[in-house]
């Protein structure tokens, strides 16, 4: 399969004229060296990504992971091992991905114009992470090993791993999707081993949202998450999703959880959650806290983020325009 910077299909009229079809999403590759040479990595992202979000609505973005492996394909060998390609627990082990997945979402936050394209990172369990798809039969084991490893430090040349969690829990809102909704899933799926459980907000708790009346419906914002982690996680993971109410939510309740996902606005809820697995004798949730993507400062001094607020004020901005058109 060969990768390319540009769109593999675009805009076409059906046969009554009447529809667009399906955008074929653009594909592009993210090349992981063996060694974590972040800098390396931030450059091919800042040269790759904004060019195709600003041309394409949809693109999807594969690893290619240079470090050597075991090959799963003889068993009988336990040094075996090859360079064509890596296993994903073998990236798991090797690197951490979060700072990976930060530099991505945040090349794409920047710009209002691509800050709500469709870009999934491909997390997907395959015998090879530059996303192509050989034949399953040929392999017996993709699991791989060395997944509990700890996080290293993100910007040395030290070893750095990706933490992961057995069950794991996130939440939001989710409306009018954007990077950093996009980052939230992504990291989500990327720490969690087996079950992950993702809350959306549902319509009691956003009354007192700003240009409340451009808030998109609950089903809307839950199939969004779904078909994020559908395209970007593993087959094997298992996947719940449920509405967000007035009560405590799985994070709390369930004591199997073992983290909870979240943004860095969002941590004083998360010590809450603590708080009541604490009074029902859970043990607490480790917490993996996101950066907010899309943070500026204007000359004046203000500081501005990346927002479902700001993309709903712009909806409201724009129909006002049209209306005066009219």
């Amino acid at each position: 399969m060969t990768f390319t910077s540009e769109t593999e299909g675009g805009k076409e009229e059906n046969k009554n004229n009447s529809e667009e079809e399906e955008e074929i999403p653009s594909v592009i590759s993210i090349h992981v060296p063996q060694q974590q040479q972040y800098t390396s990595i931030r450059e091919e992202i800042e040269a790759k990504i904004p060019f195709v979000t600003r041309r394409s609505r949809s693109i999807r973005i594969n690893f290619k992971f240079d470090g050597l492996i075991k090959d799963k394909r003889n068993s009988n060998n336990n040094n075996t091992t090859t360079t064509d390609g890596a296993l994903i627990s073998s990236l798991y082990a090797n690197v951490d991905v979060l700072p990976i997945l930060k530099m991505i979402y945040d090349s794409i936050a920047r710009e209002e114009a691509t800050c709500a394209k469709d870009a999934i990172v491909v997390l997907r369990d395959s015998p090879y992470w530059d996303g192509e798809r050989r034949d399953d039969d040929d392999y017996d084991d993709i699991s791989g090993a060395g997944t509990s490893a700890k996080r290293g430090e993100e910007e040395t040349g030290q070893d750095a791993f990706t933490k992961r969690y057995d069950n794991v829990c996130v939440g939001g809102t989710f409306d009018h999707a954007h990077a950093g909704h996009r980052w939230l899933l992504a990291a989500a799926v990327a720490v969690t081993e087996k079950r992950l459980d993702v809350g959306i907000t549902g319509e009691a708790l956003l009354e007192n949202k700003k240009y409340k009346e451009y808030l998109q419906p609950y089903e809307r914002r839950e199939q969004f998450c779904k078909d994020f982690v559908k395209a970007a996680a593993p087959v094997g993971l298992r996947v719940n999703f449920g509405p967000l109410d007035e009560n405590w939510p799985v994070a709390a309740t369930r004591e199997d959880v073992d983290a909870l996902v979240v943004s860095e606005e969002t941590v004083q809820g998360a010590e809450k959650i603590n708080e009541e697995r604490k009074k029902r004798g859970f043990k607490p949730l480790e917490l993996v806290i996101l950066d907010v993507l899309g943070k500026k400062t204007s000359e004046n001094g203000e500081e501005s983020k990346l927002s479902s607020t700001r993309l709903r004020e712009l909806e409201h901005i724009e129909k006002r325009m049209r209306g005066k058109e009219e």
